[in-house]
This record gives structure tokens, sequence and C-alpha cells, in this order.
């Protein structure tokens, strides 16, 4: 058991640390929807956080013990840790530039969001049929994606692009809610609400020449 936890902790000191820390720059770049003071103290926080969560982690096994204590505290500790890589991988991969990075901090981590940033990466990279299975199946196991802007833009976007305007809506509508001057997503939605609802469109392109 405690060489077991030795090697995934020396992994994770070894590959996930820095892999954070080259991440926050692009974060705070790119994913202007959140605030950037609120932005800051999040990554700030999780960072700080993590560090320490590792630190008593390297004590414990250093140290060596083997009592039922030590050992349900060092499983709570490798389950702290792996929470906090999943809130940096869920805040990192609102920007494109960050999910290679992403893809890098979970490695030998079994994170059922990776699936997410696949369906971008794919997206990323032209691949836009792949993106939108990989989205699709997504969004289908767990109905939505509360708080990620990014992809609920992507596919609201796959959707519109598919001519499936009424289901694009939701989405593209969540994600204008933290990005509102995205001029992406307002013309995408004025080619949604064409179809059926013209007086959204008209206000839309009014939002739209105003930020002209």
């Amino acid at each position: 058991m405690i060489d077991k936890i030795v090697t995934l902790y020396r992994k994770a000191k070894m590959g996930v640390i820095s892999e954070m820390s080259g991440a926050t720059a692009g974060v705070l770049d790119e994913t202007s929807f959140y605030d950037v003071g609120y932005m800051q103290s999040q990554i700030s926080r999780i960072q700080k956080e993590f560090a320490r969560v590792s630190k008593e982690l390297e004590i414990s096994i250093e140290l060596k013990e083997d009592s039922d204590y030590a050992r349900k505290k060092r499983q709570e500790l490798i389950a702290q840790r792996e929470y906090l890589l999943v809130h940096m991988v869920f805040l990192a991969s609102n920007s494109f530039s960050n999910l290679k990075d992403c893809v890098k901090m979970a490695e030998g981590h079994n994170i059922g969001f990776m699936d997410c940033v696949k369906g971008l990466l794919f997206y990323k990279n032209g691949e836009k049929d792949k993106a939108f299975c990989s989205l699709e199946e997504y969004f289908r196991k767990y109905g939505s994606i509360e708080e990620h802007f990014l992809a609920n833009k992507v596919f609201g976007t796959l959707l519109a692009d598919k001519g499936q305007y009424e289901k694009a809506i939701p989405f593209l509508t969540y994600a204008q809610q933290f990005m509102p001057e995205d001029t992406e997503i307002l013309t995408t939605l004025k080619k949604c609400f064409m179809k059926n609802d013209k007086r959204r469109a008209a206000i839309i392109e009014d939002i739209m020449s105003v930020l002209a």
C-alpha cells in the first residue's frame, strides 16, 4: 500500500504541479467572462491548497506510518488532491490554448470531464464531426455542464451548424451570459432566431451594431 501511494505521489509531484503553473496565464488571458479578480483568487486558492495537501501527503509517506488512521488519512489527502486537480482542469479548459495542458494534467487520472475536453480538442483541430459526437455523448450522459463557457458555446455552435437551431439556443444563450459581447455567439444566435423569432433576432442585431 505504501509503495503504491509513493508512486502516485511522485507522479503528481513531478507532473501535475508544473502543468498547473503553466496553464494559469492562459486562463487569465482568455476567460474574460470571469471577473479577473475572482479568477485569480480561485486559481491562487487551488494552487495553495494543492501545495498544502501534497506537502501533508509527502510528510505522511516519509513517516511510513501504517496504522489504520495513517492509511485513511493518506487516502483522504489523495482524494482532496484529485478534487483540486479536476477543478483546475475545469477552469483551464475554458481556453482553447490550455486544452493540451489539461490533457497533460489529467494523465494517469480517471477524470470523466476529459471526454468533454476531448470534444473541445477535436473542435479546435477542425474535426467538427468528431467534436459533435464527443460533446453530444457527454451532454447526453451528464445533461448539462454548468459554469463552463467554452463547452456550451462550442456545442451550441455545432448544433446550429447542423441546422438544429432550437436545440442550439439554450447552449448559446447560457454561454452568452458569461461573455455578453462575444460576436461569434451573437452571430450564431441571430441565425438561430431568424427561423422562428425575428423579434429577438432584431434585438441581437441591434446589440451587434452597438458593439461594432
